[in-house]
C-alpha cells in the first residue's frame, strides 16, 4: 500500500537534509494553529481607557519615549491631595 503524501505540507518539492527534515516535522507539528476557530467581531478600543496600575484616564498620562535604546516610559499623573 502506497502512501499518500499530505498536500498542505509546504516541505513535499523541498529536497535534500532540510527538506526531508521539514517534512518529518510536519508530520509531528503539522500547520500553524492560527484564530480562535470561529468568526470573531473586528476589535473596538475603549473610549475611555484607564491605567491599570492608577486606575485614572489614560488621556491624563504622559509618554516619555525613548530614544535608540532607552525604552518609552509611561507616567502616571500626580495623585492630587484629599482635602484635609
Amino acid at each position: 500500500m502506497a502512501r499518500t503524501r499530505n498536500p498542505l505540507n509546504p516541505f513535499n518539492d523541498t529536497p535534500g537534509f532540510w527538506g526531508a527534515f521539514g517534512r518529518l516535522m510536519w508530520k509531528a507539528t503539522g500547520p500553524a494553529a492560527v484564530g480562535a476557530g470561529r468568526e470573531e467581531a473586528p476589535y473596538e478600543a475603549p473610549t475611555d481607557p484607564t491605567c491599570p496600575l492608577c486606575g485614572r484616564l489614560m488621556a491624563e498620562h504622559t509618554v516619555a519615549r525613548g530614544v535608540g535604546t532607552t525604552p518609552s516610559r509611561l507616567r502616571c499623573p500626580v495623585p492630587s491631595e484629599a482635602p484635609a
